[in-house]
């Protein structure tokens, strides 16, 4: 066990304390590996209306539950010139997911896992990133982490303003639709971090997989923080 499990133990909390709104009795993960069939054929997740039939569908089949996948998935959305650099004269597309995504509705209320302060409150409006973001610092005692939330609503950034101080199970924020969430089927982008690097707007989602080491002590499992088990989308 490492010293960040052990530290982090101690704060662990419900799903339900993150989407207090939301009634699911379990959490069921969908495949999106690179090479799954989930979002057929699209692989670039560009057809954002067959992706939600898909989810719908699959929701449809797993009733009452919370849909939530993706930490050290390897995923095609990535593979595109934005995400791509030359290694060792081969092209290598930073597509390693280093958070969880939670897969729900527009318009969601999103709660804070744990008593914090808002660090980053940074609407990062390009094709394919976070979209309107939210980074919370947590410091207890000796041991401090950073919470990130990508994917909001624009209105999160004015419910959550930088410097603001966050209680345990505050709303921060919404989910957000397609057109203000960076082009995806909304959902959020959940992420722990260790060290956010001197960055004040934005923070890596992805990593390369020949940096994949480096960036999972960076990025610890967001599984960690949560009493329910997330599992993988095998």
């Amino acid at each position: 066990m490492t010293s960040f499990q052990k530290n982090i133990k101690p704060h662990q909390v419900p799903l339900k304390t993150l989407f207090p709104t939301l009634d699911f009795e379990k959490v069921v993960a969908p495949n999106m590996n690179v090479g799954s069939s989930f979002f057929e054929g699209d692989t670039d997740h560009d057809d954002l209306q067959k992706a939600a039939r898909r989810l719908k569908q699959f929701q449809q089949n797993h009733p009452k539950t919370l849909l939530a996948n993706g930490y050290l998935e390897q995923r095609s959305f990535y593979n595109t010139p934005a995400f791509q650099r030359k290694l060792n004269g081969a092209i290598e597309y930073r597509n390693i997911h280093l958070g969880t995504d939670f897969w729900v509705a527009a318009g969601t209320a999103v709660h804070a896992p744990a008593e914090g302060r808002v660090v980053i409150s940074h609407n990062n409006n390009y094709h394919k990133d976070y979209g309107p973001t939210l980074v919370l610092e947590h410091q207890f005692l000796n041991f401090k982490f950073y919470t990130l939330y990508g994917h909001l609503s624009r209105s999160s950034l004015e419910l959550s303003e930088v410097g603001k101080a966050i209680t345990k199970g505050a709303k921060i924020g919404y989910i957000g639709n397609e057109i203000e969430n960076g082009h995806w089927v909304p959902h959020l982008h959940f992420q722990l971090i260790t060290d956010l690097l001197g960055n004040t707007e934005n923070f890596n989602g992805v990593a390369f997989p020949s940096e994949i080491k480096k960036w999972k002590t960076r990025c610890p499992d967001p599984n960690l923080l949560f009493e329910e088990l997330l599992p993988a989308g095998n």
